[in-house]
């Protein structure tokens, strides 16, 4: 009797299918279609794929036309520190994300201009962008680069820049939630956060970079256990929890 492995066709048609498995992209999402949720807002889940069914990057399309971002802080709730969804239902705003860094007071660290009115100083530290919106176009540049003026009615400061003028610079490894903000080619606001999802700061880029995101800059925000998003506009409703509040959040309302 000869030694021979009996391999049914059934294990074979299994096996051929996970190959395939491990040789999709897990950020391939071409497929994906964007959900218009109201003027000038429009929603796509870039889920993790097959491979991490429980996987979601939420990413919302924003066109400053017709709506403008804000900065509210969890001391405007009298509060130290606050979640996505308390500020957000404070301001009656459409969505919140969770903002740039703080200290161990939960005092924010960095620039901070809302409202056109200067909420907190910059921060002298080079790997840092700050984030800006001025007579309704969003930039992101570098500290030595900032020039303020009453024209800027929205800035905050993270890091570090995931893409500078559609280039990728030198990032540093490590896998968490990600939250940030970017800057498609036509100017609009790209704002994103996953769950389940941990990545570096070079994948994030990447996939803010590619389609369907397009990003031309982009700047990381306070991700790991900041992460946390929520948004109420019309019928759509997303609430991503963070395991830590924060203290303060980037709102978007309408004009």
């Amino acid at each position: 009797m000869s030694s021979q492995t009996n391999v049914y066709p059934a294990n074979i048609v299994y096996l051929i299918l996970f190959i395939i498995s491990l040789l999709i992209p897990v950020n391939s999402h071409a497929a994906e279609q964007w959900q218009e949720l109201a003027a000038g807002i429009e929603y796509q889940d870039l889920r993790g794929g097959i491979l991490s069914p429980w996987s979601n990057i939420h990413v919302f399309r924003i066109d400053l036309s017709k709506n403008r971002l804000a900065l509210v802080s969890a001391k405007k709730l009298g509060l130290k520190n606050a979640s996505a969804d308390q500020f957000a239902e404070h301001s009656k705003a459409l969505l919140s994300i969770n903002g740039g860094f703080f200290d161990h007071d939960f005092k924010p660290l960095g620039l901070r201009i809302t409202n056109s009115k200067l909420q907190n100083p910059i921060k002298n530290i080079s790997w840092w962008g700050i984030f800006y919106v001025k007579n309704n176009r969003p930039y992101v540049t570098n500290v030595r680069n900032f020039n303020y003026d009453q024209d800027i009615n929205f800035a905050v400061q993270s890091g570090p820049r995931l893409l500078i003028n559609g280039r990728m610079p030198s990032l540093k490894p490590g896998i968490a939630d990600r939250s940030a903000l970017g800057i498609t080619k036509d100017g609009q606001v790209i704002i994103l956060v996953s769950t389940n999802a941990g990545m570096s700061t070079r994948d994030l880029a990447q996939l803010m970079k590619a389609p369907p995101l397009s990003c031309t800059d982009a700047i990381n925000l306070d991700g790991g256990s900041s992460s946390q998003l929520y948004a109420h506009i019309d019928s759509f409703k997303l609430n991503v929890h963070g395991f830590s509040n924060v203290s303060d959040a980037i709102i978007v309302k309408r004009l």
